[in-house]
């Protein structure tokens, strides 16, 4: 609560508001939502790899002298067939968000100045929906900011 610091809100959980329900719990349906669109529209994917395959590339690609280890996309491409045996079968998935391959992002930071780097080599596809039902924060802040209008 930061009533103690004399700041005071337009709206949230305690004193309402047209953006609610305000707590992620609570939107867990909506963070649903926009994750099976992304899916959809062919930006995210469904992710059935155990913890127990995940631990075992990663111990590959370090056995390998590999430093940046990410996920290798097992996922990313494939057969749209066996996904929906899966799925219907109802096997454990995460959502992951699919990084274009080899795209440079660039921003200007007002002290740094332009940032470069490549988005795939950096960030992976990454987890945006566990298997377990739970969006990650990231992605809860960015549906959340886009919905509540927040610049």
């Amino acid at each position: 609560d930061l009533r103690w610091l004399k700041m005071d809100w337009d709206e949230g959980p305690d004193v309402g508001g047209k953006f609610g329900p305000y707590r992620q719990s609570e939107r867990l349906n909506i963070y649903k939502k926009y994750a099976e669109e992304l899916i959809e529209k062919g930006y995210a994917y469904r992710c059935f790899c155990t913890e127990e395959e995940l631990e075992k590339q990663k111990i590959d690609a370090i056995g390998q002298g590999l430093n940046n280890v990410g996920y290798l996309g097992t996922w990313r491409n494939a057969d749209p067939e066996e996904v929906k045996k899966r799925y219907e079968r109802g096997d454990p998935y995460a959502i992951r968000f699919k990084v274009p391959p080899n795209k440079i992002i660039v921003l200007r930071d007002m002290v740094r100045g332009l940032i470069t780097w490549n988005g795939d080599a950096t960030l992976g596809d990454f987890v945006i929906l566990r298997s377990n039902g739970m969006p990650v924060y990231n992605f809860c802040v960015a549906v959340d900011d886009y919905l509540m209008n927040i610049t």
